[in-house]
């Protein structure tokens, strides 16, 4: 369980465990959460919640915008806090979505959670942060501490962080787009209700085909799959475009990494409810090869930024290989798809 300590005006959580991309845990939201649910003693893996948050499953694309912002996981439903929603509904405890409103009551909630030795999510803060996770304040919440994934980039944190390798941020409320307090523990839902939940979730964010201008799920990579062979997008003689480019597909491919924890999301259902392991094993074994297909696309355009990758992405015929990696995961998908919809049909709730 946490450790709140004060100094001075300082008051922190003691030792909560640090978001960084180094981990391999690319959605800060996952991350974030994991954090905060170690803070309370509870061990909830990453994979975890990423398939009940639908994360896992889920791709995003706004045609022909190459958009950075395609890896937000507000952009993956209607409703944007329902991966939220769904991933802490999970853990089995209470929790309030917060709106920003004013800094004095914004400061007054989180103050007061971090008080409790719970710590906030919150959407914003440091950088264009998906999430990070507060940690502390000082000057009676003039300033917030915390991690963020962004904190040692020059160009989004140049503030010094505090000896605790915290951030400290002040004027935080202006960068602030949201937050999540933490409640009291409950009763978790029993793990058939959960995983069955989180099934059907992962059905309808892998079948929808759009979301206003977005296309998303399987038709979504097939779209993303069609656009890196048009060479209208890949202008060679435009540098800047090129880089561009190139930033936008290491998003996309962040979100194919991220998929790449659903094979031990649907593992983990398996040993929790035994009865799920006909349908889910076949489909973790698809998910087994989405992760081989994946990292064979480093092979041919690397998301690692280094200057081969990035000028791999100027060859037309390395972006058609890439393009036939993504049908193939697609393809892999589709039949993982099948086996969860058969699991639903058999389960018959």
């Amino acid at each position: 369980m946490s450790t709140v300590k004060t100094e001075g005006k300082k008051v922190y959580i003691e030792g909560v465990r640090k978001l960084s991309w180094d981990t391999g845990e690319m959605c800060e939201f996952a991350s974030a959460l994991m954090s905060a649910m170690l803070c309370l003693g509870e061990d909830v893996p990453y994979h975890y919640i990423m398939g009940t948050s639908g994360v896992a499953f889920r791709f995003t694309l706004n045609p022909g915008e190459w958009d950075f912002g395609n890896y937000s996981i507000r952009n993956i439903s209607a409703d944007a806090d329902e991966p939220v929603r769904r991933a802490i509904v999970a853990t089995g405890y209470a929790y309030t979505l917060c709106e920003k409103t004013t800094w004095q009551d914004d400061a007054a909630a989180i103050t007061a959670s971090i008080d409790k030795g719970i710590p906030v999510l919150a959407y914003g803060v440091v950088g264009p942060s998906d999430c990070c996770v507060i940690t502390g304040y000082d000057e009676d919440g003039q300033v917030l501490l915390g991690w963020s994934t962004y904190q040692d980039l020059p160009q989004d944190h140049t503030i010094p962080h505090d000896v605790t390798g915290y951030f400290r941020k002040p004027d935080w409320h202006d960068n602030l787009h949201g937050y999540v307090l933490i409640g009291e523990k409950g009763e978790r839902q029993p793990p058939q209700t959960i995983y069955l939940n989180a099934l059907k979730w992962a059905v309808h964010l892998l079948t929808t085909p759009k979301l206003e201008e977005k296309f998303t799920g399987l038709e979504g990579l097939r779209v993303w799959a069609e656009e890196m062979t048009q060479e209208k997008y890949f202008p060679a003689d435009d540098e800047e475009t090129m880089g561009w480019r190139y930033v936008s597909v290491a998003v996309n491919m962040t979100m194919l990494r991220d998929h790449c924890t659903t094979e031990d999301f649907l593992r983990q259902a398996m040993a929790d409810v035994p009865d799920f392991a006909p349908e889910l094993s076949l489909a973790a074994d698809c998910y087994g090869d989405v992760q081989r297909i994946r990292a064979e696309m480093d092979d041919i355009i690397g998301d690692n930024f280094a200057e081969p990758a990035m000028q791999a992405i100027a060859v037309p015929d390395m972006r058609r290989a890439y393009a036939e990696a993504v049908l193939q995961i697609r393809d892999k998908e589709r039949e993982a798809l099948a086996h969860i919809e058969r699991l639903i049909e058999r389960i018959g709730v």
